[in-house]
């Protein structure tokens, strides 16, 4: 049986939006501010609601959970030597264009963390100014859970291991750590606990996303019992025979069952996924006129694919700009003549940036035609993560560019331009 805050949920993934309501007034502000209060809140003490929480909000809201909030803050120093945050919005963040595919009246909360670090005599200023200027909820985490939180289970274990990479031995790939999942999990609590704040379960939506938070359901579920809650992973989901090496296999799979919908970029990897659910928890799933579902304890899981797309009312927009269309001029002039590869990659050991690089070279030497003509253009963005790989794989590719540049090229043709902009 399809529960309520599936068929809900559905809709919206669907862009089957529901008629919106009045705004609802009632007595309190849904934004706690008393310090501590959220501290005392413990996970032995949680029961299954359907709010009776006051609210001054619209009925129907969208809270967009991400391990980053789409804010660019910076310190600026006054004239008089005082320094202060500025914030704007992150124009490239994937997750600040989400409301354009949203009815202008449904409101959209963002809770996350920042890129900067806070000192905690400021995180209540800059928490407050957050809300009232971006609707943004910051989740501060202590810098000893987010390291291990973020370059380490995230990027040492789950990220590495849902592009098939193993970990063959300590020093390559890194044995599994315990103490990293436990920040893992330390970390999506946190982020539970900002979602509290100001979550009203029965009328808003939940949307979380990313490898970063998949036990971050659970948290909410032991909450919020009817609480409409999707997750979208923006990354691949491995094969079982690969998943299964994971030692928390079986922990991450149940937390993301806390969610009522489940996103996928292909069906490769929703099957990946429903496999590891048949193998490690004896779940079978239903499909029925394109709709899959998993019965899990009474409730209906929907597996939904979602492929992310591009937002091409903001790459118009950028491209009518003065500055950009000087700069297409420059380029088109730079380049006249030539056919141009272009490349946009993080600085990531998987994206194969160097093999790239390697086979612009082998196509030049079996097709000689195309020297003087062809140009690999590779805009390189900052790497998430940080190591000793990463720093390996960037030493790699700036010395194969360089070394085919010289082979290869000649008074006025560059075969490979390697351009370090942060693009995201």
């Amino acid at each position: 049986m399809i529960s309520r805050s599936y068929a809900n949920l559905l809709d919206l993934a669907n862009g089957n939006f529901p008629a919106m309501e009045e705004p609802r007034r009632k007595m309190f502000s849904r934004t706690m501010t008393v310090p501590g209060v959220l501290s005392e809140l413990d996970d032995d003490q949680a029961r299954s609601v359907s709010s009776d929480a006051p609210s001054t909000v619209l009925a129907d809201r969208l809270i967009v959970v991400a391990n980053q909030l789409p804010i660019k803050a910076t310190r600026r120093i006054d004239d008089k030597g005082e320094s202060s945050w500025n914030f704007n919005w992150d124009e490239n963040s994937l997750y600040k264009h989400i409301k354009d595919g949203l009815p202008e009246e449904m409101e959209v909360i963002y809770v996350g963390s920042l890129r900067a670090e806070i000192d905690p005599s400021e995180q209540d200023d800059v928490s407050q100014i957050l809300l009232e200027r971006f609707k943004c909820v910051p989740a501060f985490l202590p810098p000893s859970v987010l390291d291990k939180y973020y370059h380490g289970f995230c990027k040492q274990h789950l990220w590495p291991l849902f592009h098939y990479r193993l970990p063959f031995s300590a020093s390559h790939g890194g044995r599994f750590d315990r103490s990293l999942w436990e920040a893992y999990v330390a970390a999506n609590k946190i982020f539970s606990q900002k979602v509290i704040e100001v979550i009203n379960p029965d009328d808003d939506y939940v949307w979380i996303h990313d490898y970063h938070l998949m036990v971050l359901p659970t948290f909410l579920r032991r909450h919020f019992n009817r609480l409409r809650m999707g997750f979208f992973l923006h990354s691949p989901f491995p094969s079982s025979e690969i998943y299964r090496t994971l030692p928390v296999r079986e922990e991450i799979l149940k937390a993301l069952l806390n969610a009522d919908l489940l996103g996928f970029h292909t069906f490769d990897y929703a099957r990946h996924f429903l496999s590891c659910c048949s193998r490690m928890l004896g779940l079978e799933y239903q499909s029925k006129r394109g709709y899959i579902g998993l019965e899990y304890y009474g409730r209906t899981i929907g597996i939904k694919i979602m492929p992310s797309g591009i937002h091409m009312g903001q790459m118009e927009s950028v491209l009518r700009q003065s500055d950009k269309q000087s700069r297409v001029r420059a380029l088109s002039q730079q380049f006249e003549g030539k056919t141009v590869l272009l490349g946009v990659d993080d600085l990531d050991i998987f994206k194969g940036v160097n093999l790239k690089v390697l086979a612009m070279e082998q196509m030049l030497k079996s097709h000689r035609s195309w020297l003087g003509r062809a140009v690999l253009v590779q805009i390189l963005n900052p790497a998430r993560g940080k190591g000793r790989q990463v720093e390996e794989i960037e030493a790699e590719i700036r010395t194969h560019t360089e070394r085919i540049n010289q082979e290869l090229g000649s008074p006025g043709y560059t075969p490979i331009v390697l351009v370090d902009t942060p693009l995201v």
